[in-house]
């Protein structure tokens, strides 16, 4: 993990010790996997450590190699078949074979990754932040990577069901240690980080589309179709916004990041940070 990006615990000694109920299941988790999770720096240190290792295997020599093969399998299966050779069932032998040996190299990175993430150290703290959530302790955001989580939803490694003993009311984690306000770039950069994605498409559609448009009038001579000159003129306004768009957005993400430090060092000061928004929590997964 980049050195620079905040190293925000998705909960804190504070909030895990603030429940009697709670604090006993996580001392019991750290006695039967040999971890204090109640030292906030060494957790810190461990999922940073773990976090580089998990990532480091899928940006692996391995992951290189097997999309090289599979690159390389692929394209000479399909000149093959364009060929059509008059033995085409032992032509295809060779390219097959190659794709076989991608497979098995995607395979065996699935296989390590998993093993990975399945460190007595994150099993722990995976039961860990279940019980938090299960006994309403604040958490500000689940890891990504933690749970195995890859674009879509399915998880290789979710947190696991737990069930909090009943306790009476839910006691509130409070702390002495203010967090820091948030301040109005921060609020803004939540409003509009999940904004555009579609401007450069949508421009370039409108400039063939406005290219299409004058080519048609000339070809056939119809002068109104010439008013599809004003869709190129469009898509550069589109390209202009988006431009524009997304240098708010990286802008705004370095005083979101900054934000982010300074509830890290509550945090370490014994402040309880709760529940972060989709935007930051995104920011936090993502890399430098």
């Amino acid at each position: 993990m980049d050195t620079d990006t905040p190293d925000l615990l998705p909960v804190g000694a504070a909030a895990l010790s603030a429940q009697p109920r709670l604090a006993d299941a996580v001392r019991e988790f750290g006695r039967t996997y040999g971890y204090d999770y109640f030292d906030d720096s060494a957790v810190r240190r461990q999922l940073a450590e773990h976090e580089e290792s998990v990532r480091r295997t899928g940006l692996g020599p391995l992951v290189w190699a097997a999309s090289l093969a599979a690159t390389v399998g692929l394209s000479w299966l399909v000149w093959v078949l364009y060929r059509r050779p008059e033995n085409l069932g032992v032509a295809v032998v060779p390219p097959a074979a190659v794709l076989a040996l991608a497979v098995a190299g995607f395979v065996r990175v699935n296989l390590v990754g998993r093993r990975k993430l399945h460190h007595p150290f994150l099993e722990g703290y995976r039961y860990v932040l279940a019980a938090a959530l299960a006994y309403g302790a604040p958490v500000s955001f689940v890891p990504a990577w933690l749970t195995g989580k890859g674009g879509g939803e399915l998880q290789a490694a979710p947190l696991p069901s737990y069930t909090a003993l009943s306790a009476g009311p839910s006691q509130d984690a409070r702390s002495a240690v203010p967090l820091p306000p948030k301040p109005p770039e921060v609020e803004e950069y939540e409003r509009i980080a999940d904004r555009g994605g579609w401007h450069d498409e949508a421009g370039w559609i409108l400039v063939v589309a406005g290219a299409v448009g004058v080519g048609y009038a000339v070809v056939k001579d119809i002068p109104v179709a010439f008013a599809a000159a004003l869709l190129p003129v469009l898509g550069v306004w589109t390209w202009v916004a988006g431009h524009r768009l997304g240098k708010r957005q990286r802008l705004l993400s370095g005083q979101a990041r900054q934000y982010l430090g300074e509830l890290t060092a509550a945090q370490a000061a014994g402040a309880v940070v709760r529940e972060l928004s989709p935007p930051l929590r995104k920011l936090l997964d993502r890399p430098l």
